[in-house]
């Protein structure tokens, strides 16, 4: 036996091995973060490339036109996984009518080269390029709709393209390195090439997908901490801390806090039941949030109580703001039955460069009750900056 032979057939299996263990990690990971699909599409991608690349590296050269169609379905449909989850992170398709027919034609090719005209070359040829055609089936459509913004997701996007492209041209730049022996595939500049880059991929690759994903699970519960799990808008704490950098910048000035309340919430809830008491909360969070800009906060402070920060505006353009969102709820009156409107009131108060929020949410409140008392289903706005108002009960 030669023992040489055996030690390097041995040796070309660290990069299969290496490629299924993060497989085993990626679906590992998946069973941990099942709302993270993406990870056992890449995980079976992985596996299936991996299992090709060790047959390929333990078969003798004689037997390989014999397995090139299968191991070639193996390597198409592992690579078209990695595309399914670049896309399913990206939430654009891979388009697998068009990866299936990609891959009905190199399998052809295959046959044709493995069974009637006998040309390993040609194989590789055909192989690599419909590899690199399905690894770029959705990076257009990831580039139109979510272009990456940060480093960490415009590596990922990169590392992805470039790897699509280098694998479509990596029979080339062998030939160009001068090197076209492939009498023992195991031992060619070809296959070295082949299992470092892809090796070396596989690990970048993941690491930065797996940075990603650690990323968006903590921005996912920050945004779970910083919002209220019925209508998704800010809750109180995060509000107030937003509010905090807002008022800091003297280019946001001048700034109204307004205070709504839905008008006989209780009465909603006693008569139609809670669900529909929710949709009713559901539908004035969506109203207040289509006449807020960007750099407006909007917030439930609890119950049916409702708070708006708005930045460079006065009272006077914040009752505006109130009276269009109040006369939009009046108007549509879809959500309860019996021909029942669903009303709010607002208190409106300016914020001052020298007073506290506090301060201002305080005199907003008082307004709020004083519109209340007088009938509800109307707007109050501070006239006075000095003059105290009634606090609501």
């Amino acid at each position: 036996m030669d023992v040489s032979l055996d030690t390097d057939r041995l040796y070309v299996l660290i990069a299969p091995l290496s490629i299924l263990l993060l497989s085993c990690t990626l679906a590992v990971c998946w069973l941990v973060q099942r709302r993270q699909r993406y990870l056992l599409w890449i995980a079976g991608g992985y596996a299936l490339v991996s299992l090709a690349l060790a047959w390929q590296s333990l078969a003798p050269r004689e037997e390989l036109h014999h397995w090139a169609v299968f191991t070639g379905a193996m390597y198409l449909f592992g690579t078209w996984c990695f595309a399914r989850c670049m896309a399913g992170r990206y939430g654009v398709s891979a388009h697998p009518l068009l990866g299936l027919l990609i891959g009905a034609v190199v399998l052809a090719a295959l046959y044709y080269y493995s069974r009637v005209q006998v040309d390993l070359w040609v194989r590789v040829h055909w192989l690599n390029t419909g590899l690199g055609l399905l690894q770029m089936l959705p990076a257009p459509a990831m580039l139109r709709r979510r272009p990456p913004q940060d480093w960490l997701e415009r590596m990922l996007y990169w590392s992805y393209v470039v790897f699509a492209g280098y694998t479509a041209a990596r029979p080339l730049l062998v030939l160009a390195l001068g090197s076209t022996d492939l009498n023992e595939i195991a031992r060619s500049t070809y296959w070295l090439v082949t299992l470092v880059s892809t090796l070396s991929f596989a690990l970048l690759f993941t690491l930065m997908l797996l940075a990603c994903t650690v990323r968006d699970v903590f921005t996912a519960l920050r945004e779970e901490r910083n919002h209220d799990s019925l209508t998704n808008l800010l809750n109180r704490r995060a509000f107030q801390e937003a509010a905090e950098l807002r008022l800091a910048d003297p280019h946001m000035a001048p700034i109204s806090v307004l205070i709504g309340d839905i008008d006989h919430f209780k009465r909603i809830n006693d008569s139609w039941g809670h669900d529909c008491g929710d949709r009713v909360l559901q539908a004035v969070a969506q109203t207040l949030q289509q006449h807020v800009r960007n750099d407006d906060l909007v917030s439930r402070f609890g119950g049916e109580e409702f708070v708006l920060l708005l930045m460079r505006t006065t009272p006077q353009e914040a009752e505006r703001v109130a009276q269009r969102i109040r006369a939009q709820l009046s108007a549509d009156g879809y959500v309860l039955a019996a021909g029942q409107r669903v009303t709010i009131s607002f208190g409106i108060a300016p914020v001052a460069a020298n007073t506290a929020l506090t301060d201002a949410l305080t005199r907003a409140d008082g307004l709020l009750y004083a519109a209340k008392q007088a009938g509800r289903d109307r707007v109050h706005v501070a006239t006075d900056p000095g003059r105290r108002v009634p606090q609501a009960v």
